[in-house]
């Protein structure tokens, strides 16, 4: 009796959406198109379709390993599988047609976010799996092994995928920017972990152990990282060099290339160049930390795969860049600026190590993890791997600066980084000197206060004393700046919308040279011509502080609009 009543407990959930989906559908198209429960309506209607294809995904993709013959369970388990995939599928499929009539009856609701953020966290979402399921399967293939949950889970969710994918394609570069740039970083992020850890484990396997030979069929962890980095070069190649790298230079972009790429890259080879070098130079001239050799270097193989992994994006996103850095644009700036700095605090920290080796070494107390000695090579270290790096860039920056003085010191680029350095340096400073005073007047009133309260404010001493050069150099920097005269700019807009042809750089450009707040809205019912700028620019000085609407076409129209009485 209770297994009959099985289909009438799974059914009753059918029975209510259908009775919703139909009760919605009663009450008029408006719901779809506008007003004010639309919203509400593609918030739980997208939320479901989400969740449900989540849920039926696991269900068919535990039904089909048990087909295949994979032991994960009965009983208990096999109800759970059951349920996913008579519940979920059909639910699913339900509100999938509903959308897809929906968006017949109305194409614009296939413009909607929610419809563009439901295709971007599905594909993503089977993407991830996807890849673990791949991961797992090549690497016991790799072993001789075959896994067959990890081969039904590739097949459902990388047709899960390879569905959101297509209908993501559809919605238009724009909209399908986030899941491309989202994608490629799921892809870089899993590359270089997995190629990293395969030159650590072939390095170990062939300096550390002894074994003198490879092979992708013997060692586990050999073939787990091989095959990591086997699907995060698929993954990447396909949503970077595939689609996200031909997207438009706009700030999501840019975003992606230079801070994570650039940045976290170059942050990456440093950080592991300076770990490979100090334990050299503490094994040849330092306090080693163990006796043989092997036993020091074991963290060696892994430093030194990162560091080549890191300098690898650096320089990729760096060549990627390459095509913009023809002229002295802000993006050409921003890289400049960006590796500078991440040399120069680099160096900082260097210099900051070098007070606290010297103050160890001057005052009493215990070395506890470190000695004075390994603390001074590791200041060498940054000093040596990272102040080549700054004068390199900080050098060619100044060249630039003395050739072509106005250009240079009104770039936005440039004061946003003086500003952003003052502000990191000096929250760093007020820091160490609270840190600096408690620790002294703790000892003060303790009745304590030795050349051991000197040492245990070496850390915050050397942050003090690093933050007043970085400061005092850089203050000169922008004094020197404030004497240039600049032009004044010319008279503008106080805002404008543009709406037209996609051109973000455009955007960005009108609204340095003109000082206004520019938002730019694609126009997307037909083409339009590509934005003048220099046409633009002669029409938008007759409208000095004023608010405009600029609909672009064969003749620009231009509507100037009052923002004050909420005319928009």
């Amino acid at each position: 009796m209770a297994f009959l009543l099985i289909p009438v407990a799974l059914g009753i959930p059918f029975v209510v959406v259908v009775l919703v989906v139909f009760a919605i559908r009663r009450r008029g198209d408006a719901a779809s198109t506008g007003g004010g429960t639309s919203s509400v309506r593609r918030f739980f209607q997208y939320l479901l379709l989400f969740g449900l294809t989540i849920v039926a995904a696991v269900g068919i993709a535990e039904l089909l390993a048990r087909a295949f013959g994979a032991d994960i369970g009965n009983g208990d388990a096999l109800a759970l599988s059951l349920s996913f995939a008579l519940v979920g599928a059909p639910l699913a499929g339900l509100i999938a047609w509903w959308t897809h009539r929906t968006i017949r009856r109305d194409p614009r609701e296939a413009t909607t976010g929610a419809y563009a953020l439901y295709l971007t966290l599905a594909a993503l979402t089977s993407l991830v799996v996807a890849m673990v399921s791949f991961q797992d399967l090549t690497a016991t293939a790799l072993r001789g092994d075959f896994d067959r949950l990890a081969l039904a889970d590739l097949i459902v969710w990388g047709a899960l995928w390879l569905l959101h994918w297509s209908l993501a394609h559809r919605l238009g570069e724009y909209s399908n920017r986030p899941h491309l740039l989202i994608g490629s970083l799921v892809g870089l992020v899993t590359v270089a972990v997995g190629l990293g850890l395969l030159i650590t484990t072939s390095l170990e396997i062939l300096l550390l152990q002894g074994s003198g030979s490879l092979s992708l069929g013997t060692d586990r962890l050999l073939t787990n990282h091989g095959a990591t980095f086997a699907t995060g070069a698929l993954a990447w190649a396909r949503y970077w060099l595939g689609g996200a790298a031909r997207l438009p230079r706009s700030t999501p972009w840019l975003v992606v290339v230079l801070p994570i790429g650039v940045g976290g890259g170059l942050l990456t080879g440093l950080v592991a160049a300076s770990v490979l070098l100090w334990q050299v130079l503490v094994w040849v001239v330092g306090d080693p930390f163990a006796a043989s050799a092997q036993q020091h270097f074991t963290d060696s193989p892994r430093a030194f795969a990162f560091m080549i992994v890191g300098l690898l994006i650096w320089w990729y996103h760096g060549a990627v860049l390459a095509e913009t850095r023809s002229e002295r644009t802000e993006v050409r700036r921003v890289y400049e600026y960006l590796v500078s700095a991440i040399a120069l605090l680099a160096s900082a920290a260097g210099v900051g190590m070098v007070i606290v080796a010297v103050i160890e070494a001057f005052t009493p107390g215990l070395d506890l993890g470190v000695s004075v000695t390994n603390t001074l090579l590791g200041a060498v270290t940054l000093l040596v791997v990272n102040v080549p790096l700054w004068l390199l860039f900080w050098g060619r920056i100044q060249r630039v600066r003395a050739a072509d003085t106005v250009s240079e010191t009104s770039s936005p680029t440039r004061r946003i980084y003086l500003v952003l350095l003052f502000g990191v340096v000096g929250v760093a400073a007020v820091v160490a000197l609270i840190v600096a005073v408690v620790v002294l007047l703790e000892d003060v009133f303790a009745g304590t206060a030795s050349g051991e309260t000197v040492r245990s404010m070496r850390y915050a001493l050397g942050v003090l004393a690093t933050a007043a050069a970085v400061s005092a150099y850089h203050w000169a920097v922008y004094r020197e700046d404030r004497t240039v005269t600049l032009p004044e700019r010319p008279a503008g807009p106080a805002s404008v919308i543009l709406v037209g042809a996609a051109d973000p750089g455009f955007a960005a450009s009108l609204a340095r040279t003109t000082g206004a707040r520019v938002e730019l809205l694609p126009r997307v019912d037909h083409a339009v011509p590509v934005w003048s700028e220099a046409e633009l620019l002669a029409t938008l000085r007759d409208h000095p502080g004023e608010d405009l609407l600029i609909i672009a076409g064969d003749s620009p129209e231009i509507i100037i609009l009052d923002r004050r009485r909420g005319a928009l």
